[in-house]
């Protein structure tokens, strides 16, 4: 049954290949499949790359005629849609699957229940939610950009134990572990962007880019909330190693600057100068 120990390893086993494409699927989420026959898994896949094939038919062409009769664990509802792929449903029922365990529903509304009722209509036995918040967290992002249609933001503040992150005079040094700052690393390679405010800029002339750690989707992309474009030519951020984007609220500053911080680095002009920009 959904839940028992014996389930749940092989949607671990799920959950870990999904792991592998992190950062590499945008816009799609993450996924991971396995089919099983006897107690053995006997099929593995996960989706690589948005445009490519999606799990559930990976782990079904690694398992081959061993398909025909076995369980399929899949984090993620399979698709019903016609995208990039075929629907996977399809594959699913063509491939004569037994059962299908489903970590959790897709939350896009094109696919939102639909590939489940599809399965059980052909005849697919399905149960959904075992281990449902460890496949749900496989794709924070996307599962907010669909429901809210904002992206995912995650906070990352270095502070002492009173709360400071600098003294008395302004000044600051890594109070933070080497651990903590790989992790840092690992977050920003992971995010779409890194965002700053021109304090952070003028004072500690970041780089915010991700180093140390593979890079899978690129260098975020820098951005700079910056109201009266008072970015140093020379800072570090304005460097070639990432693109940068430049959020201003005065028009003539924009204007002003526009085309002189060079290549890679973009001004976008929001609100009507007279207020600082609104986060």
């Amino acid at each position: 049954m959904p839940g028992s120990p014996h389930n749940e390893r092989f949607m671990r086993e799920a959950i870990r290949l999904a792991r592998k494409a992190r950062g590499r699927t945008r816009p799609n989420p993450q996924v991971g499949a396995v089919v099983v026959r006897r107690g053995e898994i006997v099929g593995r896949g996960y989706h690589r790359k948005a445009g490519l094939p999606h799990a559930e038919v990976e782990a079904i062409r690694d398992a081959g005629g061993l398909a025909k009769g076995s369980d399929l664990y899949v984090t993620l509802e399979p698709c019903v849609h016609h995208g990039r792929t075929p629907p996977c449903v399809d594959a699913i029922i063509a491939a004569g699957i037994r059962k299908v365990y489903v970590g959790t529903l897709d939350p896009n509304p094109v696919v939102n229940g639909r590939g489940v009722r599809k399965l059980r209509r052909a005849g697919v036995e399905v149960e959904t939610g075992l281990l449902a918040d460890e496949c749900r967290a496989l794709n924070e992002g996307y599962n907010v950009w669909i429901a809210h249609g904002r992206p995912h933001i995650a906070l990352k503040v270095a502070a002492s134990i009173d709360g400071s992150i600098a003294d008395f005079k302004g000044n600051s040094r890594w109070i933070t572990s080497e651990e903590s700052r790989r992790l840092v690393h690992r977050m920003r390679a992971m995010s779409d962007a890194v965002l700053v405010g021109i304090g952070t800029v003028l004072k500690d002339d970041p780089l915010l880019t991700a180093r140390g750690v593979s890079t899978p989707k690129g260098q975020p992309l820098r951005v700079v909330l910056d109201s009266r474009l008072r970015t140093p030519a020379r800072a570090r951020v304005l460097n070639g190693d990432a693109r940068t984007l430049l959020v201003c609220s005065s028009k003539s500053a924009a204007a002003r600057m526009r085309g002189r911080y060079g290549d890679g680095v973009e001004i976008l002009q929001i609100g009507s100068g007279a207020k600082p920009v609104d986060i």
